[in-house]
Order: C-alpha cells, then structure tokens, then sequence
C-alpha cells in the first residue's frame, strides 16, 4: 500500500506454499525466498538492485501461518525498490 497517497487501496494477495500457489503472481519465487527464512519476510534475503532515492513510501503486511506458527509483519519502505531489495519476490506484485 502506498503511504504517501490517501487514495490508495492496499493490494492484497493469497499464497501457499508447498506446492506454491494462490492469487500471488509469482507464488513459487515468493515461496521459495520464503523457505530458508521459514516464512518471515523480515529474514528474506533478496537481490540488491540499485535505487533511486525517491519517497515514494509503501507499507508491506503479512499475516499468516508458516508450519503452525503465527506470522505478522510490517514494513513501512522509503520507495517499492526499496521494498523489493529487502523483501524479494514475497511483495512484488
């Protein structure tokens, strides 16, 4: 969701994984950046990308079950490059 933008609607999505799938658009790079950090989105490792300073803040939320453990997770990001350096393919879509 973006912060900034007092119109913005988040974009919500589904995954599972193991087999991946759901409304995710890339469900199995999702699950599979998710399997080493057993499913917190906080010990992602992804890619870095280079990025523009730009402030363009977007808010990521996950709420769900990773092996019978709750997960909550929020982030509040400069920019969506930014997101996506930190979060990988979990958040990008």
């Amino acid at each position: 969701m973006k912060t900034a933008d007092p119109r913005s609607r988040p974009r919500v999505v589904q995954l599972r994984c193991d087999p991946a799938y759901g409304s995710h658009p890339r469900a199995a790079a999702a699950c599979a950046a998710l399997i080493p950090a057993q499913g917190d989105p906080a010990r992602v490792r992804a890619r870095q990308e280079f990025c523009t300073r730009q402030y363009d803040p977007v808010r990521a939320t996950a709420t769900g079950v990773w092996n019978r453990r709750p997960i909550r997770y929020t982030q509040t990001f400069v920019n969506p490059c930014m997101m996506r350096n930190e979060t990988g393919p979990v958040f990008y879509f």
